[in-house]
């Protein structure tokens, strides 16, 4: 497959993933993803870098994020670099906290990386200010 045919079914991968998030199915996302998937927040509203490696972790660590939220991510941007299986992507939240119907919204830049045609790396920088704010009291009782 040429460079423009790779990176033309990397971004059809992409744009699909954004729109399967909306569902909150996380055994559809994981049709997405490669076996030696990272996901990485290295700007966690925890104030650690937050870091998950393989396919089970990743989908264990999803799978508990979207039993508290409900959200749909719009891209706003894309930005396909040299690298054919490489792109950075703009995006908007938009969802409701599943226990108190609160709305979150965040704005979000990602490195998502491809291997094989299915995403090896999701590298998501975030407004850890308004995470926080939704998800800290649900994740930590004392926070």
């Amino acid at each position: 497959m040429d460079q423009d045919t790779r990176r033309a079914a990397n971004l059809n991968l992409i744009r699909a993933y954004f729109e399967l998030i909306a569902t909150g199915d996380v055994d559809a996302l994981a049709q997405c993803w490669h076996d030696e998937i990272v996901f990485e927040a290295p700007f966690s509203f925890t104030g650690k870098p937050s870091r998950t490696a393989g396919k089970q972790e990743v989908y264990d660590r999803l799978s508990t994020s979207y039993g508290l939220v409900t959200m749909a991510f719009h891209i706003t941007e894309t930005y396909e670099l040299i690298d054919p299986d490489r792109f950075l992507v703009e995006y908007d939240s938009d969802g409701h906290m599943l226990g108190s119907g609160e709305r979150y919204r965040n704005s979000y830049i990602t490195l998502v990386e491809m291997r094989d045609g299915l995403i090896s790396r999701f590298r998501e920088f975030y407004d850890s200010q308004r995470c926080a704010a939704a998800f800290g009291p649900l994740l930590d009782p004392d926070h």
